[in-house]
């Protein structure tokens, strides 16, 4: 193998020094407790927008294995080789984070109970499909994302099945940068899921007369 020169090293610098920066490489940091990131608090309920009760819902989540871990998840483009920040972890995984801010938001509107909590009421089946933050390819900008599939069942019978994905742009190009820009795909994603119950699902019956 043939040494680096002088003028080699200096073009390999800049990539090399992106490379640190993505990864969040700990370099000189050895031992430093990793930076932990959720969603902070739920959204102010005065700023969402309203929308009419519906009937009571149970919610069967799940998500990609991936979403399980603890890692905050970033990617060059549509890369298949997704990779995590070295000192930058979520409180708790991801999958359960986004699980509990859904349940906040949908619950503005009617009760979300735990699934076979009521045989007969309608069943919500999400899916996290994806939860990351997403670099162009020459890593001046990047973007917070979410994946959402969800259908909602009822008697062994579809009421309707929507995709709800949300883009946000980062603030800056790092794990903070990220993890902002996923808080508010995150919101985004659950109010468009809230907006498209109100519209699939049946108002909750009068109540009785007395």
């Amino acid at each position: 193998m043939m040494p680096m020169t002088p003028r080699t090293l200096t073009r390999c610098a800049p990539l090399v020094l992106a490379a640190i920066l993505l990864a969040g490489c700990s370099v000189g940091r050895v031992g430093t407790p990793p930076g932990l990131f959720d969603l902070g608090p739920s959204a102010d309920t005065a700023a969402v927008s309203p929308l009419p009760p519906r009937v009571p819902i149970q919610l069967a989540y799940t998500a990609s294995p991936v979403l399980y871990e603890s890692g905050v998840i970033w990617r060059v483009g549509e890369s298949a080789s997704p990779k995590s920040y070295a000192t930058y972890r979520w409180t708790q995984p991801p999958a359960t984070l986004v699980r509990e801010r859904l349940i906040d938001r949908l619950s503005l509107e009617g009760a979300v109970m735990v699934e076979s909590a009521v045989p007969a009421a309608v069943q919500l089946q999400v899916s996290l499909v994806r939860f990351e933050q997403v670099f162009a390819a020459d890593g001046q900008r990047s973007e917070g994302r979410i994946v959402l599939q969800a259908v909602a069942i009822q008697d062994r019978k579809v009421l309707g099945q929507t995709r709800v994905a949300r883009a946000v742009p980062a603030p800056t190009q790092d794990a903070p940068g990220g993890v902002q820009a996923l808080r508010q795909a995150t919101d985004a994603a659950a109010d468009e899921l809230a907006g498209w119950l109100a519209r699939t699902l049946p108002p909750p019956a009068p109540p009785r007369g007395g």
